[in-house]
Order: structure tokens, then C-alpha cells, then sequence
């Protein structure tokens, strides 16, 4: 029995659904480096100690789980997109709030959370777009 590889082209359904989890994938690799940065830098010598460190664990659990989900479901998670904004807008602030250091070597802790929360919620706000978008049916090809 022979079997044969044949190369299909996406219909334009198969690629609006590729392009809409481009973000998801973004964003899941940003909940898994928080997770990973928890581990990796130390908070002890921050104003917050363990606060950083929790902070760091739950918000990268949350957001990777928020993306598995709407990865799973885009069509009945839509909304859930937003809880990703929240907390990439928190990453934003959670430097300022729980005083994380700007001197020398150890101002990695306070530009991670800066970078990781811009890219979030930049790589949110595009996902929750692009899934309202296509759900309305204004979604170009």
C-alpha cells in the first residue's frame, strides 16, 4: 500500500485561524518566562522579597493559562483576552509598586517586568482584535 503526501493550500478560514494564534503564542511564551524569571532572578533584595517572586509565579501561571484556553476555544473565549491586558498593564506598574531596585546589576528584575508587560499587553491587544474581528466577519483577506 502506497501512500502519497499531497500538499494542501489553507483556505482563507484555515489562515485568519493561523494568524489569530500568532498572539496566543506570544503570549503563552510570556506567562512561561515569568514563571521561568521567578525561579531564575532573585527577589530577596527587592522592597517586596517574596511579594516580586509570588507576583512574577502567579501572574506568568495566569496568562499561560488564559492562552492555553482561548487557544483551545478562540470563539467562546474572546473576552478572556482582556484578563492578559490587565495583567500586562500590571507588569507595567508591579516595578513602581513593589519598589524593585534601579541601580547597577539589579535593575534586571524591574526591566523584565517592563519589557514582558509592554510585549503582553502589546501581543493582548492585538489577539483580542484580531478575535472580535473575525467573530464580526471584518476580518480581511
Amino acid at each position: 500500500m502506497k501512500m502519497s503526501m499531497a500538499l494542501t493550500a489553507f483556505t482563507p478560514r484555515d489562515r485568519k485561524l493561523r494568524e489569530s494564534r500568532l498572539p496566543l503564542t506570544a503570549e503563552f511564551l510570556a506567562g512561561a518566562w515569568l514563571v521561568f524569571a521567578a525561579f531564575a532572578y532573585s527577589y530577596s533584595f527587592t522592597l517586596s522579597a517574596t511579594a516580586g517572586f509570588w507576583n512574577s509565579l502567579a501572574c506568568g501561571i495566569a496568562v499561560a493559562a488564559v492562552a492555553l484556553v482561548r487557544f483551545g476555544l478562540p470563539e467562546r473565549a474572546r473576552w478572556l483576552g482582556l484578563v492578559n491586558v490587565a495583567i500586562g498593564f500590571w507588569l507595567i506598574a508591579a516595578p513602581f509598586a513593589f519598589g524593585y531596585p534601579v541601580d547597577g546589576h539589579r535593575d534586571a528584575i524591574r526591566t523584565n517586568s517592563l519589557i514582558v508587560g509592554v510585549l503582553l499587553a502589546i501581543f493582548s491587544v492585538i489577539s483580542v482584535t484580531v478575535a472580535y474581528r473575525r467573530h464580526s466577519g471584518d476580518f480581511r483577506e
